[in-house]
């Protein structure tokens, strides 16, 4: 790496020895450090709180130790405190007490502040993804009700159903491949479309707004119209429309056949909206039993045909999979956190973390090409490996020497991180090609409770 001057030359020398044997720990590391800086966190909650307050306990602390639990550094947040030793001002209920009654809006305000850093890095290093729809700024949204927790609440004891702590409604931007931002809602029972002005404040002129059936409705609709935005949205059976116009097709993608209709979406007081129909006559039906998608959008034919639109909504699925990189990289669903704010602020540091990793795969972008990282490259091998190597920079490295990285303006950290991707062999962390399954034979053979494996192999090998 490139020499700072207020690196100690041992410092300098370990971080040399880590790009050279452990690229992947650095980079991932190095992300971290500037994402996750202490004073920047502590203004964010400085400037969003509400009733809390930040003396003795630092929210950046307890930012520290969520985000050692969501990256499973450390099995649980009383493993956290306990390593934190006497480092910690203040006992481990007055801390519970600080995660258990975080805002909502501080929350929110952390996935925002970590999508703005990360955004920064991945434009100067150029690791985009090519952009979905041309023209417009892509904004995928999608809710996540956060998995029931362990029943450690008194109010839970006796409660057979799974206690829901919340829902967050989550923006991604595909082009850099980051959740951009979260709208917490403390009741596990919400719908998405009860936090549709949370939702609009969050559209700004020239965006496109995609988002399933739940997005549908008449207030979203007109709310990003009169926003200059457009939306690109799967209908509901529920949106009040009718037709100025026949279908007609438009040829095939991949995936099925294209057609298009003219409509008017029929709003409060007599309001109009005009949009067009996609329809996806599908090749093979969805695991719903769906043999076509009707989608709602408002992008004029200029601005994008019938058949770049349904091939655009696929993209729909990459906040899905956000999610599911976040159930097999992270612990973001914290069980044991049972209150809602305590749960959903869990949730929003794994956000943090999820943009964080993005960084590193967007300087992989920017090596190897998008392509090449999207087809080959496994993020769970990623977060494997600086899993398993990241604990040496702690014990070498104080924390107050990691200061110099964290002030690195945005050119150099990006052109840096660029060198560090560089050196990580590509099959250290290649992504497992998927096989059909063979199918399962009926077991028929030997029904008792057990039978050893070992006289088995002795029957077919004589």
């Amino acid at each position: 790496m490139r020499a700072l001057p207020t690196l100690s030359p041992f410092v300098q020398q370990v971080l040399d020895r880590y790009e050279t044997r452990s690229p992947v720990a650095l980079a991932v590391r190095v992300a971290l450090e500037h994402t996750f800086a202490a004073p920047e966190i502590d203004a964010i909650f400085e400037k969003t709180r509400r009733m809390q307050y930040d003396k003795t306990l630092h929210f950046s602390t307890v930012v520290d130790v969520m985000a050692g639990v969501v990256t499973q550094t450390v099995p649980s947040v009383y493993a956290g405190l306990v390593a934190l030793g006497e480092a910690l001002p203040v006992s481990h209920a007055a801390f519970y007490n600080k995660v258990n009654r975080t805002e909502t809006p501080i929350a929110a305000a952390l996935v925002e502040h970590s999508a703005r850093k990360a955004r920064a890095l991945i434009d100067a290093m150029g690791g985009q993804c090519a952009p979905v729809l041309p023209g417009y700024r892509l904004k995928i949204g999608d809710g996540a009700h956060i998995a029931h927790t362990e029943r450690r609440l008194s109010v839970l004891w006796g409660c057979s159903a799974g206690p829901l702590p919340g829902l967050a409604l989550v923006i991604m931007e595909p082009e850099v491949m980051l959740v951009t931002a979260a709208i917490p809602c403390e009741d596990g029972h919400a719908q998405e479309r009860s936090l549709t002005l949370e939702l609009l404040s969050h559209v700004e002129a020239g965006d496109a707004l995609m988002g399933d059936r739940n997005f549908c409705t008449t207030p979203i609709l007109f709310g990003v119209a009169d926003r200059k935005a457009v939306s690109v949205i799967r209908e509901h059976k529920g949106l009040p429309w009718h037709a100025v116009g026949v279908r007609k097709s438009r040829g095939r993608i991949d995936t099925g056949h294209v057609y298009e209709q003219k409509i008017v979406v029929e709003g409060a007081d007599g309001a109009e909206l005009k949009a067009r129909r996609i329809t996806l006559v599908l090749d093979v039906p969805t695991r719903d039993g769906d043999a076509e998608l009707h989608i709602i959008t408002t992008i004029p034919r200029k601005g994008a045909s019938a058949t770049a639109i349904a091939q655009a909504y696929a993209a729909r699925w990459r906040i899905e999979t956000a999610f599911c990189h976040m159930t097999s990289w992270l612990n973001a669903e914290i069980e044991t956190l049972g209150y809602p704010r305590a749960a959903l602020l869990g949730f929003c540091v794994g956000l943090m973390a999820y943009n964080t990793l993005s960084v590193v795969q967007g300087a992989l972008r920017a090596v190897h090409g998008e392509t090449v990282v999207k087809e080959n490259v496994s993020g769970y091998h990623i977060v494997h490996q600086a899993r398993a190597e990241i604990g040496g920079l702690d014990t070498l490295i104080e924390d107050h020497e990691w200061e110099p990285v964290r002030a690195m303006p945005v050119a150099p950290l990006a052109t840096w991180l660029v060198e560090i991707v560089r050196r990580i062999p590509l099959p250290t962390i290649r992504k497992a090609k998927r096989v059909a399954k063979k199918p399962v034979p009926k077991r028929t053979r030997f029904k008792k409770p057990h039978v050893s494996t070992k006289r088995l192999l002795d029957m077919v090998l004589g």
